[in-house]
């Protein structure tokens, strides 16, 4: 017998002495009289052998870096909480040097609540009194500590330009930022194993991209049961397909939580599976890549299952940030196709939410169709679109969205494929010219790859599609301008699309080649620069003389081409 039961005995036997009764001789009010009294005595007995520790306590960290304070619970006997990620919370009110103060909320990562964490980003030089709590029903701990944060070339979190809010920037650099995405939906998956991940994210450094899109929470679309009509790793329609597409076994539910699919424990978070995402997410912060956290998808009703603005829910997505915000290279995306299963009224609500959860203020939006709900709420930093089309359609709906003054994202244009028409399964040829069309918007756009019916952007794998390098030139060629300065000016073109800033820059895109007129009035008298830029070899091809005023230019072959007009003297 442990030294809780045998207190417990002791209590109960002292009490029955002292009153001078027989247990048999007892009124029924007396006796529930004696329960309550004992198991009130029993409780604060139990709750006076749990011990709150502080076992890690940072002391010094750089600007923008993720300093971490670790909380050890133990008790003797049982585990010290029935379910810690209900029955127990930690909050740290931290003060900084220029008095302003954040609120930041803990989490469990441990299955049985012997350890708790709370991560903090601190973002101005100088002292932060911190002042955590741990709470819980009979126990209550207060641990106050200093931290000090130091000067360091950390670029920041991406935050929205407030000089030009259809861009992004680094908060710390102050360098702009030209989003460049990569879709990975089960990045992830059981199946990958952290070689495969590694894969993947040094695959999009290789290749230009900047950001990875990926699922926290999701079912496959199909329970991946297969027949003898498939072909290779789907069948001929790779719409049709199990999980459009994918590698037998290669898409699987993301064990979000303890329990088995459809019949998960919403209360229990499975904190190996979230020890990974924080693996993943350092990972890319280490190679400078932006982790856009999908937190939830339609996939086979996942969302109806932990329900509506429920506390499920809530809990749900008050954990992935608690977990994730710290880290200064995290976007969360409230909800794949959301659309599909929430209305704008839930989009509000919960990015709401999720803006007050989140003390750092990481940047926060809503995929859904061609329609994006969010363009006056406060909580929505971006516009995320899905639209597809013939370059000129893309780069119209781009301009239907260009008077708001968030940056746009086109998350879904059409993944590479080998099909000749606009949409997912697209050509190479026609990815280009719709993410350069896009980016003659004003927009920026996020590349996936459907190769050969192969749905890699499901599974979250690098696949053979041949338009990623040459969008890594498109991102290289803005990056030498001052792109968040450029506006559309499709005005000055007789066809194609145009992005300038008169009498500086002027950019033009042809899609298809061929003859155009272009009007350069407005570069003023000086003698004019030119210069014809490839974006499938990222190679560049001198320029015609120009003039002020009208001038009539011919591509250098029926393909697309980029040109580009500057003052001869400009640097």
């Amino acid at each position: 017998m442990d030294d809780r039961r045998s207190a417990f005995c002791s209590v109960i036997w002292e009490i029955s002495v002292s009153m001078g009764l027989r247990m048999q001789k007892m009124t029924k009010t007396l006796l529930l009289l004696l329960v309550i009294v004992t198991f009130l005595v029993y409780q604060a007995l139990a709750a006076a052998k749990i011990d709150v520790s502080l076992v890690k306590q940072p002391k010094v960290v750089a600007c923008f870096e993720v300093s971490e304070f670790v909380i050890r619970v133990s008790s003797e006997g049982n585990p010290p909480f029935k379910n810690p990620f209900t029955d127990a919370e930690l909050t740290g009110a931290f003060e900084g040097p220029d008095g302003s103060s954040l609120k930041v909320g803990g989490f469990c990562d441990s299955e049985d609540g012997s350890v708790y964490r709370l991560r903090f980003c601190p973002h101005r030089v100088g002292i932060y009194d911190c002042d955590l709590s741990f709470q819980a029903d009979g126990v209550e701990k207060k641990l106050a500590s200093k931290l000090i944060c130091e000067p360091s070339n950390n670029s920041g979190p991406v935050i929205v330009d407030p000089n030009n809010p259809k861009h992004f920037m680094y908060a710390g650099s102050k360098k702009h930022f030209y989003h460049l995405g990569y879709t990975a939906y089960h990045l992830l998956d059981t199946s990958n194993d952290d070689s495969q991940v590694e894969a993947v994210i040094d695959y999009c450094v290789r290749n230009g991209f900047n950001k990875i899109r990926f699922l926290l929470a999701g079912y496959p679309r199909d329970s991946d049961k297969r027949t003898s009509a498939d072909v290779e790793y789907g069948v001929t329609d790779p719409w049709k397909a199990p999980n459009y597409g994918s590698e037998p076994g290669q898409v699987n539910p993301l064990p979000v939580w303890l329990g088995q699919p459809h019949n998960y424990d919403f209360t229990h978070f499975n904190v190996a599976y979230w020890q990974r995402t924080d693996h993943t997410v350092k990972l890319m912060r280490q190679k400078g890549l932006v982790a856009t956290c999908i937190i939830t998808i339609e996939k086979q009703d996942l969302p109806k299952e932990y329900g509506r603005l429920t506390e499920h829910e809530y809990r749900l997505y008050r954990y992935a940030v608690a977990r994730l915000a710290a880290f200064d290279n995290v976007w969360f995306d409230l909800g794949n196709e959301h659309n599909e299963f929430r209305d704008k009224f839930w989009g509000d609500t919960m990015g709401t939410f999720v803006k007050k959860c989140d003390p750092f203020g990481r940047l926060a939006s809503a995929h859904g169709y061609d329609q994006f709900f969010y363009t006056d709420s406060p909580w929505a930093d971006f516009i995320i679109t899905q639209h597809y089309g013939e370059p000129q359609e893309v780069h119209q709906w781009a301009l239907r969205h260009y008077a708001t003054p968030k940056p746009y994202i086109n998350e879904e244009y059409g993944y590479e494929g080998s099909l000749d028409k606009p949409g997912h399964g697209q050509s190479a040829n026609l990815v280009r010219r719709c993410h350069w069309a896009i980016a003659m918007a004003g927009g920026y756009a996020t590349y996936g790859d459907w190769s050969n019916g192969t749905s890699y952007f499901y599974m979250g794998h690098t696949g053979p599609g041949k338009a990623a390098l040459q969008l890594k030139h498109l991102r290289s060629y803005f990056e030498k301008l001052p792109f968040w300065e450029l506006t559309p000016h499709d005005e000055l073109i007789t066809s194609g699309f145009c992005l300038a800033k008169p009498p500086e820059h002027f950019v033009f895109y042809f899609p298809a080649g061929g003859q155009i007129t272009i009007n350069l009035e407005s570069a003023g008298d000086e003698a004019l620069g030119a210069s014809w830029f490839d974006p499938r070899t990222g190679g560049y091809v001198p320029g015609q003389a120009l003039y002020a005023g009208k001038n009539t230019i011919t591509c250098p072959s029926s393909e697309d081409w980029v040109f580009y007009v500057k003052p001869a003297n400009a640097k």
